[in-house]
């Protein structure tokens, strides 16, 4: 039963942002939203305002 609770419990402590600071669960969550935020391309999102593929495309080479 408890290895059944456990990825719900991952998922209810991410959502919820229950980690205290300076714990590596913490660091892990603001490196995902840094990462969202920087890697995502401005078309995917629908930008009006900005065209391209941002800085992945910077990355690729494209």
């Amino acid at each position: 039963m408890q290895i059944l609770l456990a990825p719900f419990r991952a998922i209810w402590t991410a959502i919820y942002w229950t980690h205290d600071r300076a714990t590596w669960q913490y660091d892990l969550m603001v490196i995902a939203i840094l990462a969202f935020v920087w890697l995502t391309p401005p078309d995917w999102i629908g930008d009006p305002m900005a065209h391209g593929m941002g800085i992945l495309g910077w990355l690729i080479g494209n």
